[in-house]
Order: structure tokens, then C-alpha cells, then sequence
């Protein structure tokens, strides 16, 4: 596994390496949206991430466009909620682009609080893969989330790291394999649903362990409590990895999950709409892509040389695409159910 990158400076000098934009600069529409951009000057960005990470693309950013940026980290579902009464209240806010978690972003829609962006996006960008963009066309997804197995390789020898999903069943992890009591595996449902509702029974019947959250429940992995987690997001085991924790490994059991997050909006009544799309769509462009995945590893895996591109290499690729995010809740309910959980209305 590569080390992440955190210094500018050495930052910039991978991006030299792979010149980009170079398909949109021939653009006319890309040459107007950054004009009109440069001359509104500033954006405003409010996505749940680190700010730190975040902070170091939008410092290229402003460097390769001379536009100001701000960040604000925007994650928890409460503050988006409070957002939300205020855009609905017609309160000033200061963001240009808002990023809201899925569980919140079609109430955002229905709120009628974001707006169309200035050009079409396919317009601008041809080249950004169309796995990206949001069903509404007002926005693209900025990053790409894998799941897939992580172990401690002191508790599973190498003749039983799996290769499969079905590997999680195995008698041998009796009471030491961890899921995710929230639905984290939207794609294995999506493409293999009676198979995978199957599966998450068989999981329950060899006494699986439910444990929310991703780094408290890979510390307990790491430190022995339990063999697997199959529904780890390997990027953040990557981050504890390259931060010195051990006994922890993530695989690939053949099938890479991915869904596409940070689905970016621009606020309506926004007066740098310009810059706004011009964030956006550079974002989710080749550059954008491969900074985020310097970063935070979720650079999408058909950008070559990111971590998922990686990850996928000799695995197949189950995508959650839009049809399959609109069901998201549908699926979430089956997977409550299936691990005999109530569900709540």
C-alpha cells in the first residue's frame, strides 16, 4: 500500500506529472465558466470531511485559478438539519457548495434550496466518467467509497484470509466477525440481493458481532478481539495502517464495492454560482480526483493510480449507481430485518 501524501509541495509535483484539464481547456463553455469564475473571486465549500485534507486541494485550487476558497467541515446530521431550517427560514449562509450526506440530500432537494448550475456539466467536462453525476443533473459525486474486508493477521492465517464473502461465514470466525449494524454493503445487495439477504443470515446464525463505527471497531480488531470486519471501508483502515497501528490488513474477496458520495450542490441564490460549478466539476475531473486520493484515498477506481483504482486491480467492481442509491432505504430496511433487528417506521 502507498503512504499518504500530505506536504503541498510534493502534491504538486504528482499533479505535474499528470497534466489535466487539458480535454476541458479546448472547451469553450469551460473557458467562459472560468472566466466569469475568476472574476467572482472566492468559494465557499461545506462537505464532511477533514479540514485539513480538504484545505490542501482548494490551496491548488486557488493556486491554479486564483480563486479564494473556504472550507467548513459539515458531517454531523444534526448541523446539516439546522441548515437546512435556515436556507428554509431565508437566513444568510456563507457556503456556495454544500455536500449533504445521502440520508439528507433528497430532503435538501425537496426543500428547493440548491439550483441549477450555469452549464450543463457534460458540457464542460465530457471526459468525467458519467458514474459520477448526480439523477437530479444538478450535481456530480466527488468521491468514491469502497468496502471491503479487513483482518488481523495474527488471529487469520494466511490460508484463511478470505476470498470470498462467503468467506465471512466460515465456522472458524465463530463470534469474531464484526458487521456494521448500519448498511454499509449497498452494492452486494444491489447486485446479489437474495444471495446477500441469505448471506446476512448466515452471518447471525455464526453469532456475528454489530459495532458502529469504522476506527473504534478496527482498533478492537487490531488489537485482537475480533478476526474480520466485513464491512470496512479500507481507506480508513489505510489511514490507521499508515499510522503506524498493526495487525491489520484489508482484502479484496474478489468483488470491490463502491458507491459514490459528496454528491455537490450549489446553494441557490449563491452570487459566485460560476466558481461554485468551477470547484465542482474540477473537483471530479482527473486532477481533482487524483489530489482527493493523495489525501483521503477515495479517488474513484476507473482514475488511474488511486487507491481504489488499486484495489480493484484483478477484482471485480460492484457499483451502487444512482438507481441503486435511490433504494438505499429500501435496502437498509431488508438488511435490519435480516439481521432480525427492528425496524423503525
Amino acid at each position: 500500500m502507498k503512504l499518504k501524501v500530505r506536504a503541498i509541495g510534493v502534491v504538486s509535483l504528482i499533479i505535474l506529472l499528470y497534466p489535466l484539464e487539458t480535454a476541458a481547456a479546448e472547451i469553450a463553455l469551460y473557458r467562459e465558466l472560468v472566466k466569469k469564475a475568476q472574476s467572482e473571486g472566492q468559494v465557499e465549500f461545506w462537505a464532511p470531511s477533514d479540514e485539513k485534507s480538504v484545505a490542501e486541494i482548494l490551496g491548488f485550487f486557488s493556486k491554479r485559478f486564483g480563486i479564494k476558497t473556504k472550507y467548513m467541515r459539515w458531517v454531523d446530521t444534526g448541523v446539516q438539519q439546522r441548515t437546512l431550517i435556515e436556507l428554509q427560514s431565508g437566513r444568510a449562509i456563507g457556503a456556495d457548495v454544500l455536500a449533504p450526506n445521502r440520508e439528507a440530500q433528497q430532503q435538501f432537494l425537496d426543500a428547493g434550496v440548491f439550483q441549477q448550475p450555469p452549464f450543463d456539466y457534460l458540457k464542460v467536462w465530457p471526459d468525467i466518467d458519467k458514474r459520477q453525476y448526480d439523477p437530479s443533473g444538478w450535481a456530480i459525486n466527488l468521491t468514491g467509497n469502497s468496502r471491503a474486508i479487513a483482518y488481523n493477521p495474527k488471529l487469520v492465517p494466511p490460508d484463511l484470509v478470505p476470498k470470498t464473502w462467503d468467506d465471512c461465514t466460515r465456522p472458524e470466525f465463530k463470534g469474531k466477525v464484526v458487521l456494521d449494524p448500519r448498511h454499509k454493503l449497498l452494492a452486494l445487495h444491489w447486485h446479489k440481493r437474495e444471495w446477500f439477504l441469505g448471506w446476512v443470515k448466515k452471518m447471525v446464525a455464526n453469532d456475528v458481532k454489530l459495532i458502529r463505527g469504522q476506527t473504534e471497531t478496527m482498533q478492537l480488531l487490531a488489537a485482537g478481539a475480533y478476526s474480520l470486519y466485513c464491512s470496512v471501508q479500507p481507506y480508513s483502515a489505510q489511514d490507521l495502517i499508515d499510522k503506524g497501528t498493526e495487525n491489520l490488513k484489508v482484502v479484496v474477496p474478489g468483488e470491490l464495492l463502491m458507491e459514490a458520495a459528496w454528491a455537490a450542490f450549489i446553494r441557490k441564490g449563491s452570487p459566485r454560482s460560476h466558481a461554485a460549478q468551477l470547484l465542482v466539476g474540477w473537483f471530479a475531473s482527473e486532477e481533482g480526483q487524483r489530489l482527493l486520493d493523495k489525501v483521503e484515498y477515495k479517488g474513484f477506481p476507473w482514475v488511474k493510480g488511486t487507491f481504489n483504482a488499486k484495489l480493484a486491480a484483478g477484482n471485480k467492481v460492484l457499483f451502487c449507481d444512482p438507481e441503486c442509491a435511490a433504494k438505499a432505504g429500501e435496502m437498509s430496511a431488508e438488511y435490519i430485518r435480516a439481521l432480525g433487528l427492528p425496524v423503525t417506521k
